[in-house]
């Protein structure tokens, strides 16, 4: 009786730790993680605004916006948008809250990922974080500026915030391991 008890704590401790250590977006205070269905986000969100073969997107009540991509598997990557603060991801019990953290700040809360900085329509950065099994899922910070330099683009507010299978920009020798 003793040892099933122990067993039975030990399986009780494991699924609280992995419930714990999930990636997730809180947008609106609904949590979308990868894997839930279309059926289960839009219970959540309400009816999308806009959906093509290639994304869905929903403008949420404070402003903000979610556009996400589905497979066979459920959500594979959504990306939340917007002005308004209180929107987050978290990932290892730290919460990067939109418009408010930048990528500097990220660096040193999260300790480890890869940064890459390009050039479109103005100067592009994004920080990429592995998570989930076998870092199987991306979580990717963006923020983006006009002619400026890379100490002011990683100064920005991050204005978009990432979570799923895209595959990130950040090359090796940009990547940091604390």
């Amino acid at each position: 009786m003793k040892l099933s008890k122990s067993i039975l704590l030990a399986s009780l401790l494991a699924t609280t730790t992995s419930v714990f250590a999930d990636d997730f977006i809180s947008a609106n205070g609904v949590k979308l993680t990868v894997g839930d269905s279309l059926k289960t986000v839009t219970s959540k969100l309400g009816k999308p605004t806009e959906k093509n073969s290639d994304f869905v997107i929903w403008k949420l009540k404070n402003g903000n916006k979610i556009a996400a991509r589905f497979d066979q598997y459920g959500l594979s990557n959504a990306t939340l948008s917007g002005n308004v603060s209180t929107d987050y991801l978290y990932t290892d019990g730290i919460k990067i809250f939109l418009n408010k953290e930048t990528i500097n700040s990220i660096e040193k809360k999260l300790k480890y990922g890869c940064y890459h900085e390009g050039w479109g329509e103005g100067a592009i950065a994004d920080y990429v974080v592995r998570s989930g099994p076998e870092g199987s899922i991306n979580l990717i910070f963006n923020t983006w500026g006009g002619d400026i330099t890379t100490k002011q683009l990683k100064s920005q507010k991050v204005s978009a915030l990432s979570l799923g299978d895209d595959e990130p920009f950040g090359e090796q020798k940009y990547c940091h391991y604390q």
